[in-house]
C-alpha cells in the first residue's frame, strides 16, 4: 500500500507527511539520500523484520495453540488484507 504524493507538497522531496514542516521534511530526505543505497535498503529490511515480528507477537496471543502453518496463514491474512492462498 503506497501512498499518493500530492503534486504540490514536497514534490521535490518525495515525501507527503502533512505533520511536519517543509524544512524539517527537507532535512529528513537529505539525510536519507546521503545513505548508500545498501544502507536505505538495510534499513528497509530491518523494519519489514520488527513488522514482522509485531504481526507474529500479535497473532500467536491470539491464537494459542496453532500449529506453525496456521500462524502463517494467520499472520499472512493480517499484513495483506486478505486470506492467505495456500
Amino acid at each position: 500500500m503506497v501512498s499518493r504524493i500530492e503534486p504540490d507538497r514536497y514534490a521535490d522531496t518525495g515525501f507527503a507527511v502533512k505533520d511536519t514542516p517543509p524544512e524539517i521534511n527537507r532535512r529528513l530526505f537529505d539525510a536519507m539520500m546521503r545513505k548508500t543505497p545498501a544502507e536505505r535498503l538495510m534499513m528497509s529490511l530491518d523494519m519489514m523484520a520488527t513488522a514482522r515480528e509485531l504481526v507474529m507477537q500479535g497473532v500467536k496471543r491470539e491464537a494459542g495453540e496453532a500449529t506453525s502453518i496456521e500462524l502463517q496463514r494467520r499472520a499472512f491474512q493480517r499484513l495483506h488484507g486478505v486470506p492467505c492462498p495456500w
